[in-house]
């Protein structure tokens, strides 16, 4: 297996820029290394690549690290296998990506949410990155850490401006997040009892355990939630899963990578002025 770079950058792909060949189709990207699989103690990683933009040396995974044998819930996690990689590589900045559903009647297909906060309603999901690690006998020093200001304001604020500047008809830079168990989507009466009454912005499924992970190994994290369906019963209920995922990828996954990447060649990895990680410290408990 391949060493782990030092890198300071990540791009966790999701389904907003699936299928459209990110990072090596986009310019001015050089790629280092494509399609690196990694050992990890949860077992092989999703292939990765190392590249670079305006300088900017940044490691990027498909699809959270899911696969067709990597899940997401499940033991030995793709989340887990993701993390080690970016522990490893000394990652301390972090952007992510998703599709979702509006549980909002004010938004729509095509809408753009740098999210500010999130309510998690996963049950099954990994919570804690280093005791996964101690699970299999490596030494690691524990953290504990406050979710206040869980979304890095800095990251988020230039990626909100590459979203921006990437052609969506709407973008907003807050909104609340609801992290589904899935895989199912929901019905219309968990949309509307458990999202929409709840204050909930958009629905969507692999937020966590990235937003937990992240704050854990001392990164900054902030991502961009494209919404590609009205959740059920909110406001239509006529779209087809074609419509809301491949057609709409079709449309919306390079300017989604875009402002990714836009986003990548303007971070500084080793600004601490957004205060993130005043909010982590060394945890009193063995």
């Amino acid at each position: 297996m391949s060493e782990v770079p030092k890198v300071g950058i990540a791009v966790i792909g999701g389904s907003a820029n699936m299928n459209a060949k990110f990072p090596e189709d986009f310019p001015s990207v050089e790629v280092l290394t494509k399609d690196v699989v990694y050992d990890t103690p949860f077992g092989a990683s999703a292939p990765f690549t190392h590249a670079k933009i305006n300088g900017r040396e940044f490691l990027s995974v498909p699809f959270h690290g899911i696969t067709n044998y990597i899940k997401n819930t499940e033991p030995n996690s793709a989340g887990e296998r993701v993390f080690y990689v970016l522990w490893k590589a000394g990652v301390k900045k972090i952007l992510g990506t998703a599709l979702c559903g509006s549980s909002s009647r004010l938004l729509d297909p095509a809408d753009a949410v740098i999210p500010d906060g999130f309510v998690d309603y996963t049950t099954k999901r990994c919570q804690a990155f280093y005791r996964a690690l101690e699970s299999k006998g490596v030494e690691v020093e524990r953290t504990s850490y406050r979710l206040h200001q869980a979304f890095c304001p800095e990251l988020s604020k230039s990626l909100y401006m590459n979203v921006k500047k990437a052609g969506f008809p709407r973008v907003f830079q807050r909104g609340v997040v609801g992290v589904a168990e899935g895989p199912h989507l929901e019905s219309p009466d968990e949309v509307r009892i458990r999202y929409t009454n709840a204050g909930i912005d958009v629905v969507t499924m692999n937020l966590v355990p990235e937003i937990y992970f992240a704050r854990e190994i001392g990164a900054c994290y902030a991502c961009v939630e494209v919404v590609s369906n009205y959740g059920e019963g909110c406001v239509s209920t006529t779209w087809e899963g074609k419509m809301a995922f491949s057609d709409f990828q079709a449309m919306w996954a390079r300017p989604t990578g875009q402002a990714l990447l836009d986003t990548v060649a303007e971070t500084d990895p080793e600004s601490d002025e957004c205060g993130c990680m005043t909010y982590r410290w060394k945890s009193i408990f063995g």
